[in-house]
């Protein structure tokens, strides 16, 4: 199919669900690592607040105390 020769037969393609949790995952690590674990720069600079950043960071397992 056209999908497969734009990608490649032994490559795979993610769901667009598992494509933007991993997005997520890595957006919310390198913000992180620019505040060096701050939440509320990092909350900031995503433009949410701390309480919704602090849910994100929980689904992904992220402790901000690791950067």
């Amino acid at each position: 199919a056209m999908i497969e020769s734009m990608v490649g037969k032994s490559e795979t393609m993610a769901s667009l669900r598992e494509a933007r949790f991993d997005f997520e995952r890595d957006y919310l690590q390198r913000l992180l690592r620019l505040t060096q674990g701050n939440v509320t720069h990092a909350a900031r600079a995503a433009k949410r607040n701390r309480t919704e950043f602090y849910k994100l960071m929980q689904r992904h397992a992220i402790d901000p105390s690791q950067f």
